[in-house]
This record gives C-alpha cells, sequence and structure tokens, in this order.
C-alpha cells in the first residue's frame, strides 16, 4: 500500500497528459503540434514517464508509432481519468440535486414575506433531498442559536451584529397600528401616534423587536395595558376581539383588513419597521446546505436591487425623453 501511495505522490500527472496526447495523435511529432510544444520536449516527458513506471510505452520507427502492451493499458488507464474529468463540471453544476441532509431553520413566529416563500421554494427546487427542519423563536434568542451551532440559519430582526456572525438582508417589515372592528376607533385614520397614548395596548412581550419598544416608548404607547403575550397570533386575536390596540407587521394583519376585522390606525408613514436577516454562523464546521441557502439569500438581494437599479435608470431615461420632447415643442 505505501509502494502505491509513494507511486502516486511521486507521479508527476503533467506526463500522462502528454502522454495521453501522444497517443491521440499518433505520434510524438503530431503531439507536439497538437500541444503546442517542442518535439523535443514531448520525447523527453515520454522518456520520463518511462523511466518512472520502468516500462517501454510505445515503439517508433519506420512503420511508425505503435503502443506497446503497457502503454495499451496505461493509455486505457488515463482515458478513464480524462473521462471522469470531464464529468467535473456537470457534477458540480448538479451536486445540489443529489445532496441529502437537513437546513435548521428557526425564525420569528408568524413571519409573512413573499420573498422568504420565494426562497424556500427556490431552495427546494434546487435541493429537493434536504429536509427543511423550521422551528419558531422569539427574535432575541435566534441570533444566539445561530452563535452556538443550534440551528444553521436563523430567520430575525438584528439588534447587535456579532462578528462571529454573517447577515445576508432579507427583506423589511412594516408595523402598523391596529384596532378590532369593536373598538370605538375602528374605521378612523389618525394623524399622529401620540393620539393614542392613553388607549389599552396589547403587548407582545418577549417577542417584541428593539425598533418597536423604542417607538413605543417614543409615541407614549402602552401607559395601559390590556394585554400581554409573547404570541403575535394570539396578540392578533385579541385585537380582533376589540381587547386593545396592538402593534402588528401589515403583511400579517393583511387579511384581516381585509376581511373587515381589523382596522389600520395609522398610515405607512407613521408606521415603523425592522429589517430581517438569514443568519449563519461563520465559524460553524462547514455544511453545503446551509452554504447553498445562504447562497439563494444573497442571489435574490442582489438581483432585487439590480431590479431597483434598472427601474430607476429607466425613469430617469423617460425623464429626460420626456424634457428633450418639451424642449422640442417650446423650440
Amino acid at each position: 500500500m505505501r509502494a502505491r501511495q509513494k507511486f502516486c505522490l511521486d507521479l508527476d500527472w503533467n506526463l500522462l497528459k502528454i502522454f495521453h496526447g501522444i497517443v491521440e495523435a499518433n505520434g510524438v511529432t503530431s503531439a507536439a503540434n497538437a500541444l503546442w510544444r517542442k518535439q523535443s520536449t514531448i520525447s523527453l516527458a515520454l522518456q520520463r514517464l518511462e523511466r518512472h513506471l520502468g516500462k517501454k510505452l510505445c515503439r517508433r520507427g519506420p512503420a511508425g508509432f505503435e503502443l506497446t502492451d503497457e502503454g495499451r493499458i496505461l493509455y486505457e488507464c488515463v482515458s478513464e481519468v480524462y473521462a471522469k474529468l470531464d464529468r467535473i463540471p456537470d457534477s458540480l453544476d448538479n451536486v445540489s440535486q443529489e445532496l441529502r441532509g437537513r437546513l435548521r431553520l428557526r425564525t420569528i413566529s408568524n413571519f409573512v414575506s413573499a420573498k422568504f416563500d420565494k426562497l424556500l421554494v427556490a431552495y427546494s427546487a434546487r435541493c429537493p433531498y434536504v429536509e427543511l427542519q423550521i422551528e419558531v423563536a422569539t427574535w432575541e434568542t435566534i441570533s444566539l442559536a445561530v452563535l452556538r451551532n443550534e440551528v444553521d440559519v436563523g430567520i430575525a430582526p438584528v439588534h447587535a451584529k456579532y462578528p462571529e456572525l454573517h447577515y445576508e438582508f432579507l427583506t423589511r417589515e412594516v408595523h402598523l397600528v391596529y384596532c378590532g372592528k369593536r373598538h370605538h376607533l375602528f374605521g378612523v385614520s389618525l394623524d399622529t401616534v401620540e393620539s393614542l397614548s392613553d388607549e389599552p395596548l396589547i403587548l407582545t412581550g418577549a417577542d417584541e423587536p428593539d425598533s418597536l419598544t423604542y417607538y413605543r416608548l417614543r409615541h407614549g404607547l402602552g401607559k395601559r395595558i390590556a394585554a400581554t403575550t409573547p404570541n403575535l397570533e394570539e396578540a392578533k386575536r385579541l385585537a380582533v376581539l376589540g381587547l386593545g390596540i396592538c402593534l402588528l407587521p401589515e403583511r400579517m394583519a393583511a387579511a384581516d383588513v381585509r376581511k373587515g376585522t381589523l382596522w389600520p390606525l395609522t398610515s405607512k408613514t407613521l408606521g415603523t419597521g425592522c429589517d430581517i436577516y438569514a443568519i449563519s454562523n461563520r465559524h460553524a464546521p462547514k455544511r453545503l446546505v446551509t452554504d447553498i441557502f445562504m447562497e439563494e439569500v444573497s442571489r435574490k438581494a442582489n438581483r432585487a436591487v439590480a431590479e431597483k437599479t434598472t427601474a430607476c435608470e429607466d425613469l430617469l431615461f423617460a425623464d429626460e425623453t420626456e424634457m428633450r420632447d418639451v424642449v422640442a415643442k417650446t423650440n
């Protein structure tokens, strides 16, 4: 076994490439032209390979170029290697299709995002044999779970970024103040958030991101607490029942607004929001299932930036064209 290992380590693999070229070209002279090398260089390479193997690989003479039995065996072996090397690009391109395992995701509760949905569909199509394991947790525990390698990827807002973690922006979640149909302010649109400071508030407790906490305190919301629950779905249910006002993600509340069971008391200009990130651990043991997921997040983020840039350029071009037309008409 050691002798074989030494053979592989000592062998100059470039000599096999040249030998393959000689056989394919049916001679040293033709191989020199095909490989763009000097004939003397090709001859010396063949001699070195024969010395290393201790075998005569070919005969050259008036009858032309001919392989020995050993040469034919070596050529068949090298051809098999070439065939395998030729399949490497396709194998690398299709590696995700054959990838198996489990991707552990931990996300905030009731996260409604078309971008996230499309991301999961794209990942599943790219890695059809990878099992998605999705757990829900409060936002502040998710980064720590990624840091401790309890999960592969976290989906959450971020208060402070850890240097050990990698963050890919996913989407922005907008929050508005809502009330239910039984609430006395249902159907009213307010000009200021401060006018709600005396209204009983349904508090989401530990699941409330810092940005929402600062927003509440800045506008004086929560002087009176109607109820507290860490579950957003439960908070929404209490708001629908009319127990108090509640800060909810706009996308999560959209269906209830359409049904007429919830009403947004504030407009988007008075709302607040938090950026949602896909979070992975830079120093975790390398896992392809994680790398591909984060790659998909980055790809979609870059595509969104490119689309926005193109839209802005189109608008600018349209404005310039319109202005030229106005100037032309004026002249």
